[in-house]
């Protein structure tokens, strides 16, 4: 028995989707290359750049739409809350700015007491209007009395281009 579809066509009649849906269409995909750096500490509060592991895009649009994800672990070191990381970008020689600095406060904390070793996952959206080159930094704080590690060496910024 043939499973019937809209408009009466079997599965091997639809050659199309409706003209009413519209699709989206990945222009790139670019990740962060895998690298031998070692971790890197912050005591402080205040957002500090994790260097030598930026993801440089340049947009093939300045309509694209970017959706980014960071992958890291980390190490509270024993004496601490936690860490806090936001996603920061650069064009145009703007300084980095943060994706999303509303969420920054909330979300991206990881805590816990004493000490607390793990991996991360966050998740962001970008549409810079822009076909300037961009530079996607993560930055990341201490959230406590002690020293939080981050290791570069797994640090990871993906970012899908899609128009």
């Amino acid at each position: 028995m043939a499973i019937i579809k809209p408009n009466n066509n079997t599965i091997s009649a639809i050659t199309a989707l409706p003209a009413a849906i519209t699709t989206g269409k990945v222009l790139s995909v670019n990740i962060t290359p895998n690298n031998t750096l070692s971790q890197v500490s912050n005591n402080s509060s205040t957002y500090a750049d994790i260097s030598g592991v930026d993801l440089v895009i340049t947009p093939v649009s300045s309509s694209s739409k970017f959706v980014l994800y960071t992958n890291f672990h980390f190490d509270t070191g024993g004496n601490t809350d936690g860490v806090r990381s936001r996603l920061t970008y650069n064009h145009s020689g703007i300084s980095q700015t943060s994706i999303d600095a509303a969420y920054e406060d909330y979300g991206d904390r990881v805590h816990g007491g004493g000490r607390l070793v793990s991996f991360t996952t966050s998740h962001y959206y970008l549409a810079p209007s822009t076909t300037n080159e961009i530079t996607f930094r993560l930055q990341f704080s201490n959230q406590g009395s002690g020293t939080a590690y981050l290791d570069r060496k797994t640090l990871r910024i993906t970012a899908w281009e899609y128009a």
